[in-house]
């Protein structure tokens, strides 16, 4: 069984989710040759009623910080590690290493980068922010107030974690 396996089957485990859209996204996603998808993970950065966004600069849009894993990462380690160069926020992690959430969505070509189309399947992580330094691969960021997200995953997640 895969790495990315077995992190989709522990977080519906954990969660006891069968969401059948979801699950077909995924083995669909899981189908394609390995250059088409990517694994990566996020932060969901809460610090009282906030989350700390970055503007992605490709995309145009606000998110959590995130990137790609790297070879023999955990997830949940890729996620700090990608908050901290990102916006230089030090961060713990609450909880254990089974995702808050997987999302899989379709990036768009980036010919700054010469990358075509692809899936990221995306393991979200709650962190809490410890200290603050200086990003080494800066985004812009900002704190949100809850009722400020428009991105629908990430309200999807704030939601889960007010009810739990």
């Amino acid at each position: 069984m895969s790495d990315i396996q077995k992190i989709f089957d522990g977080f519906c485990a954990k969660y006891h989710c069968f969401d059948s859209e979801l699950s077909k996204k995924f083995e669909r996603t899981l189908r394609l040759e390995q250059s088409q998808f990517h694994l990566t993970a996020s932060g969901i950065v809460i610090r009282d009623d906030s989350v700390l966004l970055i503007f992605h600069r490709y995309i145009k849009e606000w998110f959590q910080p995130g990137g790609h894993i790297d070879d023999g990462e955990l997830p949940h380690m890729a996620a700090q590690r990608e908050v901290l160069e990102e916006t230089g926020w030090h961060t713990a992690l609450l909880g254990d290493d089974i995702p808050l959430d997987i999302d899989i969505h379709l990036i768009p070509e980036n010919p700054i980068k010469a990358e075509p189309e692809h899936w990221h399947i995306d393991c979200a992580f709650l962190l809490n922010p410890i200290s603050q330094s200086t990003p080494t691969d800066p985004e812009v960021s900002k704190w949100f107030g809850f009722g400020e997200v428009t991105n629908q995953r990430i309200k999807r997640v704030l939601n889960f974690v007010a009810k739990n």
